[in-house]
């Protein structure tokens, strides 16, 4: 659905517990705090992967080092089906995205110091300036969305406590140098630094690169991007206006996947409580129906064309299995990470990669990677359920108080 272009196939291959126990001990001082208690599994088995961080191309006509962003969206979309039921107590989550209301979930809890400006629903809109908006507002205020590598070491999040590493890793990509030597960064040259670099990464996530039309079934994304109320992006546009992500762009796979959900959480709740009791009386089901794999199995080709139809036909146990397997495949998309790897090139250069030019002409090629594509088990809409009435009721809570304090 994301499209092979984007999510490369790995390789498994074994692993002694030793390696593990050595990956894990160079991991630490690299993981953010809330990962420090989760261990990696010692099964033995691993996935190699192509390091999404560098680029495969070297030669004479690179300049300065690669540079790489972890961008991980969220959900790019509103619930818009008139068929979603979402109790009236909840009406906000049609107008308001469910990041933007858990930042305040997260800032009750102390998880967070300031909420973010950044809006998913931007990033997904198609129009440039709502989307250079979104990456600014993600540069400003990381949290768990947004990391910079510099030649494959990690150099900016939300763990550094400060933007110099920011500042001297876009002076480096601009300047084609590994190092800057010139001391600090002026305010005025770094802000230059941002714009520009937002420019940048805006062109390359609405660069066409997926030819296949690998999007299964013939409904396509809407043309029409959604606005969410907290977003503070001046830049929005009347709802009937016509914008949107270009085909084959990395986005526009994942909102396309990610809108296998028709139903929201809130309709599929109750659907998941029907399948467990079901699967409680008759657990062969599991594996006639290979609820927990093999994911390649063509029981698990969803398209959009299928779970219209299944949503209209709840009754039958098969349309609420499909309707909660495509449930799964949105909430893999919804939580993926991008990864884009840039790299200063020499005009004229014979290059095998795309590339793209920033505002003033210089020339950077690219590739986007997208991964964190692990299949979600079935317990997690439990848990996805659990945790989205205390995302509704956290923001009901705060935007109360504040109109009270008006």
């Amino acid at each position: 659905l994301i499209g092979a272009q984007f999510v490369r196939v790995g390789q498994v291959v074994g692993v002694s517990e030793g390696f593990v126990a050595q990956i894990e001990q160079k991991m630490k001082e690299h993981r953010s705090r809330r990962r420090l208690l989760e261990k990696l599994d010692t099964a033995g088995i691993a996935i190699c992967l192509p390091d999404a961080c560098m680029l495969r191309t070297v030669g004479s006509h690179v300049q300065g080092p690669v540079v790489c962003v972890e961008v991980k969206p969220k959900a790019g979309f509103l619930p818009k089906s008139k068929s979603t039921k979402i109790p009236q107590t909840h009406a906000a989550r049609r107008s308001v995205c469910r990041f933007c209301m858990q930042q305040c979930l997260k800032l009750r809890h102390g998880k967070i110091k300031e909420r973010s400006q950044y809006c998913p629903l931007d990033l997904f809109s198609g129009i440039a300036s709502r989307m250079i908006f979104a990456i600014k507002a993600l540069l400003h205020n990381p949290q768990n969305n947004f990391k910079m590598f510099q030649d494959g070491s990690l150099v900016y999040s939300c763990d550094t406590g400060n933007q110099r590493p920011l500042q001297e890793c876009l002076a480096a990509l601009f300047a084609g140098e590994d190092s800057i030597n010139s001391g600090n960064v002026g305010t005025q040259k770094h802000d230059f630094h941002i714009d520009k670099f937002a420019e940048l990464l805006q062109k390359i996530l609405v660069y066409p690169l997926d030819e296949s039309s690998c999007c299964l079934g013939n409904q396509q994304p809407s043309t029409t991007s959604d606005c969410c109320t907290e977003s503070i992006c001046e830049q929005k546009v009347n709802r009937t206006s016509q914008h949107g992500l270009p085909p084959g762009t990395v986005l526009y796979n994942i909102l396309h996947t990610q809108e296998l959900d028709v139903l929201d959480i809130e309709g599929i709740h109750p659907l998941y409580q029907k399948l467990v009791e079901h699967l409680n009386i008759h657990p062969e089901d599991w594996d006639r129906w290979c609820l927990e794999g093999p994911y390649d199995n063509t029981q698990w080709r969803i398209t959009h064309d299928v779970i219209e139809k299944c949503r209209d036909g709840v009754e039958s146990i098969e349309s609420v299995v499909k309707l909660m397997k495509a449930f799964l495949v949105s909430l893999t998309a919804k939580d993926c990470s991008v990864m884009v790897a840039m790299q200063k090139v020499g005009h004229g250069a014979d290059i095998n990669l795309p590339v793209v030019s920033d505002s003033e002409g210089d020339r950077y090629m690219f590739s986007i990677q997208v991964v964190d594509t692990k299949p979600k088990p079935l317990d997690r809409i439990k848990r996805y359920f659990s945790l989205n009435q205390d995302i509704v009721q956290a923001y009901l809570q705060t935007t109360s108080a504040k109109n009270e304090n008006i």
